[in-house]
């Protein structure tokens, strides 16, 4: 019996050796999924998420080999590590899309924390190993699920399968239009951070410009005590209420992404 187990490995190691493409296929795959999962918000974050990334990159290059072409192996030792690049950049672009709108959330409600005054109240973001403010990590957890619950998980997950067999594996290039959807995408950072954090920045310069005058006005009044728990509790009362809104924008940010992966599929087949 244990003869036969070995004769089954040594005829699997032949064929793999016989068919070198399908393992480089398989390779390349792995390295675009495991850059993909390096990446995307919600899915395995953080150290103990590797149980779930590794099989998952492993379940997802399994599928996505039954409709890739296969990739004759090449002979050229430059065009074999270009091809790893080429995958490594691809994951990642396609993973950092949704990042980017969970990053510009988080940002909002740094700028808010820091100015109620929680500033000093920051705790370590495991995803990224920095710190953060609990308030933008509370926002940003938040906007996480609503990407997985409206399904954007499926939508990366099938553009990186390769949009209907697009995006044959090594064959990625970083041309123009990827880097300036990358720059507009990063750029979309401070405009959703500006965006989402504006009304409470407004709402608490209005209330530190009102207990300006009433120091001025009453100066027996301790502004610094009165002022403090009130701009805290302001800029908390205005963060709970702007949820509804804050998930209505977050979703039309998710929701286009489907355009951005078109016109990234789209560019490949130009050329």
């Amino acid at each position: 019996m244990v003869q036969i187990e070995e004769l089954k490995v040594l005829e699997l190691a032949t064929n793999s050796l016989s068919n070198l493409s399908y393992v480089y296929t398989f390779l390349l795959l792995v390295v675009r999924f495991t850059s993909f999962m390096g990446v995307v918000p919600g899915i395995g974050m953080g150290t103990r998420g590797l149980r779930v990334r590794i099989p998952a990159v492993l379940v997802m290059t399994f599928a996505t080999m039954i409709g890739t072409p296969v990739v004759p192996l090449p002979a050229d030792w430059f065009v074999f590590l270009a091809a790893f690049l080429s995958e490594v950049v691809l994951g990642f672009l396609i993973g950092i899309i949704p990042f980017f709108v969970i990053s510009g959330v988080q940002l909002a409600m740094t700028l808010a924390g820091q100015t109620m005054g929680l500033g000093m109240a920051s705790i370590i973001d495991p995803t990224m190993g920095t710190s953060i403010s609990s308030l933008a990590r509370i926002y940003g957890d938040l906007v996480t699920i609503l990407f997985l619950l409206i399904g954007g998980h499926y939508v990366v997950i099938q553009a990186l399968t390769g949009l209907g067999g697009v995006w044959v594996p090594g064959t990625f290039i970083l041309g123009a239009s990827s880097i300036e959807m990358l720059i507009e995408q990063s750029a979309r950072i401070f405009e959703i951070g500006v965006i989402v954090s504006a009304p409470v920045i407004v709402a608490l310069l209005l209330t530190q410009f009102v207990m300006g005058l009433i120091s001025k006005a009453v100066p027996s009044v301790n502004i610094f005590i009165v002022s403090f728990p009130l701009t805290i509790g302001i800029g908390l009362v205005l963060s709970i209420l702007a949820i509804p809104d804050l998930i209505i924008f977050s979703t039309k940010q998710f929701v286009g992404m489907d355009a951005l992966l078109l016109s990234l599929g789209e560019s490949m087949q130009g050329r």
